[in-house]
């Protein structure tokens, strides 16, 4: 097998969403030294991974085989889980049951907040227990799954010390000056490095993107937001309308505005925090955008109608634009420079594993076969110039036969 490429998903954390137990006869996507990789594991954190992409980046689902790749990481992800399981069981490595219950208890308190958004404590352990019914495992192959993860974790700890060299300021301040060439766009420079590294231009520019939006001028607003889709009815478009010019009617009746958020916003991720956001200038709708950065601190806004539905905003807090130097960032390029050589090295021991490992793939993907038939259809491209151009040296070459037949 090929070696595995660089994470391009996290690796594995320990969460519900990591996979759900699999019944002796269950199919599998991939072995790993004889030892089956599960379908069932594959669906459940391929489909936590598309939600993913639906709530953060649905435009990218919508390109070609976008999927198709996606699942193509999973799998890798879910192989090279498999590597490290089985290094860390080669490796003898112990897990107390004190810290497979603190793993537990971790993720327990991720359920505190209800399907409201509201905080409730008491309901924890009930969510918990409903989400492990729903990944269909039960409590004992979940901590058995935690104390794996665990030894994963000790094993990957062990290794990345022995191979991972500290970070040296020299590092950090050579990817400052890259970092720095992208916000400023110097040219010259920017082309001297994609020209020296294009993945090292690629990482400055994502990282310059980022520090914009840091330092650019933003808003804290308190948010109510009534959500309109392509897939709304026009009656209930309309009823949505009503209802976002009945809400500012009782906000300027003297509503509170954490109450109003609380009794009609859609947004219910949002309300553990009251229903506040942060916007940042020109990352919101443009719509909203202009309200947010023109109306005054304590001002509620009309209702704003976006292509995603209405929003009603309240503003709270203002920030202006700021600069940002070496000193302010020099400590958070650092962990990141030590990030990156950590997931290098791990990468690498990943990859070793791999070439040492007996892997099956039976898992198939649409996108192979379209990759496969593009080859093929250049190959025979190819071949057609070649025979081509074959073809017309022997026509030029014929008259000079001629030539030296008569001589």
């Amino acid at each position: 097998m090929k070696k595995m490429n660089k994470f391009l998903l996290p690796v594995l954390a320990l969460c519900l969403t990591a996979g759900a137990q699999g019944k002796v006869m269950e199919s599998s996507v991939a072995t790993v030294n004889g030892k089956p990789v599960l379908a069932s594991d594959y669906d459940t954190y391929y489909e936590g991974v598309i939600e993913q992409y639906q709530a953060a980046a649905p435009q990218f689902l919508e390109q070609p085989y976008a999927k198709d790749f996606l699942g193509k990481e999973v799998l890798k992800e879910l192989i090279s889980k498999e590597l490290l399981y089985q290094a860390a069981d080669e490796a003898k490595i112990t897990v107390k049951d004190s810290e497979v219950d603190e793993g537990i208890n971790e993720i327990k308190t991720r359920f505190i907040v209800d399907e409201d958004g509201k905080q409730d404590p008491k309901g924890a352990d009930k969510r918990f227990n409903e989400a492990l019914k729903k990944q269909h495992m039960t409590l004992k192959s979940y901590k058995e799954k935690i104390r794996k993860d665990i030894s994963v974790k000790k094993l990957m700890e062990a290794q990345i010390q022995s191979t991972v060299k500290p970070v040296e300021e020299a590092d950090v301040k050579a990817l400052y000056a890259n970092v720095e060439a992208a916000m400023k766009n110097n040219t010259k420079a920017l082309k001297k490095l994609e020209k020296e590294d294009p993945m090292k231009l690629r990482e400055a520019q994502l990282i310059a993107a980022k520090l914009k939006q840091l330092s650019a001028e933003q808003v804290r607003v308190g948010h109510i937001y009534l959500a309109v889709t392509p897939e709304t009815s026009k009656e209930d478009a309309k009823k949505k309308e009503e209802l976002a010019k009945q809400i500012k009617k009782e906000l300027d009746g003297g509503m509170d505005f954490s109450a109003a958020v609380k009794k009609y916003t859609e947004d219910k991720t949002a309300l553990a925090s009251g229903g506040d956001m942060i916007l940042i200038k020109g990352i919101a709708p443009k719509e909203l955008d202009q309200q947010a950065f023109s109306l005054a601190v304590g001002k509620v806004s009309e209702p704003i109608k976006t292509d995603i539905g209405w929003h009603i905003i309240k503003i709270k807090e203002k920030r202006s634009e700021k600069e940002i130097g070496y000193e302010d960032i020099s400590r958070d390029l650092a962990q990141y420079v030590a990030q990156q050589k950590i997931q290098t090295a791990l990468g690498e021991y990943i990859n070793g594993l791999a070439d040492k490992a007996d892997i099956k793939v039976t898992k198939t993907f649409e996108v192979d076969a379209a990759i496969e038939a593009e080859a093929a259809k250049r190959a025979q491209q190819e071949a057609k110039k070649e025979a081509q151009s074959a073809a017309g040296t022997d026509k030029k070459a014929e008259p000079a036969k001629e030539s030296d037949a008569k001589k």
